[in-house]
């Protein structure tokens, strides 16, 4: 075997080098989220997102409780704890491996971690008593056994919402549509069963989004779909400036 062919096996990343380095994101994810700029975009959508939640949650559940759940939406809320496992991150990182596909190890690697990230944190948070399910009858083991009694934030929502993210971070827009039709029928469900309030769903998925940048930032990967450039990969700054002894604000902004 030539040295050249030995150097390019031995660069093959093996599935113990795509988990620690996804244990890795974790881990440093769950500290840069709070220093990652763009989860300041996403805590000012949250604020108003939640207050506006959290005041509306007993209006807006006995108005959904009262409408029928279509099958789609079943099926698609009771494959939510089918999608905690890493069935797609394993899949994109063998496909990466095969392929010589960076992008796609890196999406599996990001989107293990913000998942787990996620989900450790929703389960962390619901041990803090909010308030309680709308209704608690025929709660499944899922429901029950890896969470408090406090049904916020929803871990329903977080592995869609996060292959949402990610799936658009590389991949783009369209790549996003099919997670974001789960997650969209997912979160519905969830308070038309009586199993969430609003808030709850508005709680994982900005949990999903700031647990998302923080592995992101942790990751340091720059290759991203050009859209998701566009709106996340740039430089805001704000500060002042004078003229002629008038003082105004200054914005600076480029991509």
């Amino acid at each position: 075997m030539s040295s050249r062919a030995h150097s390019a096996e031995m660069d093959v990343p093996t599935a113990w080098d795509g988990l620690k380095s996804s244990l890795t994101y974790f881990y440093q994810g769950s500290y840069m989220q709070f220093s990652a700029k763009n989860n300041l975009y996403y805590a000012a959508a949250a604020a108003p997102s939640l207050w506006y939640s959290f005041k509306e949650d007993d209006r807006i559940s006995r108005n959904a409780r009262q409408k029928s759940i279509p099958k789609y939406m079943e099926i698609s809320s009771d494959l939510a704890p089918v999608m905690s496992f890493p069935i797609i991150p394993i899949a994109f990182f063998n496909y990466g491996v095969k392929s010589d596909s960076s992008k796609a190890t890196q999406f599996a690697k990001e989107t293990f971690a913000a998942t787990y990230l996620a989900l450790l944190e929703s389960a962390a948070m619901s041990a803090i008593h909010i308030h309680e399910r709308p209704d608690n009858n025929k709660l499944s083991k899922w429901e029950t056994n890896f969470r408090g009694s406090s049904s916020f934030p929803s871990g329903h929502v977080i592995p869609y919402a996060v292959m949402t993210l990610k799936a658009f971070q590389f991949y783009g827009p369209y790549y996003a549509l099919v997670p974001a039709a789960l997650l969209t029928a997912t979160s519905i469900q969830r308070v038309r069963d009586g199993k969430h309030y609003l808030s709850d769903v508005v709680g994982g998925i900005f949990l999903s989004a700031f647990a998302s940048e923080g592995v992101r930032k942790a990751a340091n990967y720059h290759d991203n779909n050009i859209v998701y450039k566009a709106v996340f990969e740039h430089n805001l700054q704000i500060g002042y400036t004078s003229h002629n002894g008038a003082i105004g604000p200054k914005f600076s902004f480029d991509w």
